[in-house]
């Protein structure tokens, strides 16, 4: 049944490494998580299954978990994961393992990826050259970690149990749902809607020509990050900061088809 790589993107980071990865790989399908089609993917049979996703607050995008929870799987897949992130990969890689684990699979191999840090709400963008250096190595990686998918190795770690702890609780605190009350558009929006079509999680409508946040929030900052007006500020800390969406996806590759 070949290879399946599932992915979750905000800003396209995640994106860009599954495109790269299944251009590296043979006969691989790729599905994106999104609210819109959570509920339609029950089951998947294929050989090699891969999990591309950013990491939020040292851990798994809640509706990543709440995907991978729902998935039922050939148990004798070969499961990779491949986190991309800021700083680090947290507990995401652990949470990951315990989930198939429940469901009787194991994860045969992990990866971790740097991308430049998207999430403008705490710090402004990196600059283009730290940005290239990190496209440079990404395709690197990408080579790497597609050699060894291919020859079914297994590898990866957990990491330190005390230190997992520890990201534990802080992961736990994170509740992004109705962080979506502190976003709001200043006098540039045009309500042209391109935030409610990229929504991974069918947040956004736009009522009377505004996009109104319905507290079912991932914190992916996609809304923000592909606003053509820049126009989607949160709270006072990014008014004055930069956007970044990854260079080389484009917009609509994002859309999606929304349900009521």
């Amino acid at each position: 049944m070949g290879t399946t790589i599932y992915y979750f993107t905000g800003t396209g980071n995640s994106l860009k490494v599954a495109k790269d990865l299944s251009d590296a790989l043979d006969e691989v399908r790729l599905v994106q998580i999104s609210k819109n089609n959570i509920e339609d993917i029950d089951s998947d049979l294929s050989e090699k299954i891969g999990i591309v996703f950013p990491v939020y607050f040292l851990g798994l995008p809640t509706i990543v978990k709440s995907f991978l929870e729902k998935l039922q799987i050939n148990k004798n897949a070969y499961i990779f994961a491949v986190a991309t992130f800021g700083s680090g990969s947290g507990i995401s890689i652990k949470q990951i393992e315990n989930i198939l684990n429940k469901k009787g699979a194991k994860l045969s191999a992990s990866f971790g990826i740097a991308m430049p840090g998207s999430y403008q709400v705490m710090y402004p963008p990196y600059s283009e050259e730290k940005q290239q250096q990190l496209f440079k190595k990404e395709e690197e990686e990408i080579l790497k970690i597609a050699a060894i998918i291919k020859n079914n190795q297994v590898v990866g770690k957990n990491g330190n149990l005390i230190v997992n702890t520890i990201w534990g609780f802080i992961y736990k605190s994170f509740k992004p749902n109705d962080k979506d009350e502190n976003f709001w558009t200043d006098e540039k929006c045009n309500g042209c809607g391109t935030c409610s079509k990229i929504c991974p999680a069918n947040n956004i409508k736009i009522i009377e020509g505004k996009p109104k946040w319905q507290h079912n929030c991932e914190l992916c900052v996609a809304c923000m990050q592909w606003c053509p007006q820049q126009s989607i500020q949160y709270k006072k800390n990014t008014v004055k900061r930069g956007r970044y969406h990854h260079p080389d996806i484009k917009v609509m590759e994002l859309f999606q088809n929304h349900r009521d």
